[in-house]
C-alpha cells in the first residue's frame, strides 16, 4: 500500500541544508573563542616576560652594586635588552620600558625595577573593553646585596 504524501510533510522532511547552516550561525562564534583565547594567552606570555624582565634586572641591580656605586636605569635597561646577555628585546615588545630607583639606607636599601610592554590586541581589539594597545608593567624589588 502506498503512503500518501501532503504537500505539507514533504517539506518536514527536507534537512539536508540544516547543518551548513547551523555551522555558518556557530562558526564566527568558534572562531572568535579560539583566536581570542589565542590573544588572552599572548598577554599572560608577554606579562610572564616582563615579570621575568623586572626580577633580572633587580637581581643586576642588587649583584652588581658596591662601594657607593649602584647600576642607573640605563645600566639595567641595556642589561635585560642586551642581545648578549637576556635579549628580551628580542621578543618584539614594542616600548619595552625598563625603569629602576633606589630607597633606603645600607643595609636595607632596595632596588625596585618595573619593566613596561605593550600588547597590541589582534583579535579582542575590535571587541568592546579591550582598549588597543594595552600596557602591562611589572615590578620588583630587591635588597642590596653590597655594602
Amino acid at each position: 500500500m502506498k503512503k500518501i504524501l501532503f504537500p505539507a510533510d514533504r517539506f518536514d522532511r527536507r534537512q539536508e541544508g540544516a547543518v551548513s547552516v547551523e555551522f555558518a550561525i556557530v562558526l564566527p562564534v568558534l572562531l572568535l573563542l579560539i583566536l581570542g583565547g589565542m590573544d588572552l594567552g599572548h598577554m599572560l606570555y608577554i606579562k610572564h616576560i616582563i615579570t621575568n624582565a623586572s626580577r633580572e634586572g633587580a637581581r643586576f641591580a642588587a649583584k652588581y652594586t658596591g662601594n657607593n656605586i649602584s647600576p642607573t636605569s640605563e645600566d639595567i635597561s641595556n642589561y635585560v635588552k642586551s642581545t648578549s646577555g637576556l635579549n628580551y628585546d628580542s621578543f618584539n615588545l614594542d616600548n619595552l620600558v625598563v625603569a629602576g630607583s633606589y630607597s633606603g639606607t645600607s643595609p636595607n636599601r632596595i632596588a625596585t625595577i618595573t619593566v613596561q610592554a605593550d600588547k597590541y590586541w589582534w583579535i579582542l581589539g575590535s571587541v568592546p573593553g579591550f582598549i588597543n594597545p594595552k600596557q602591562l608593567t611589572a615590578t620588583t624589588a630587591m635588597v642590596l646585596e653590597g655594602p
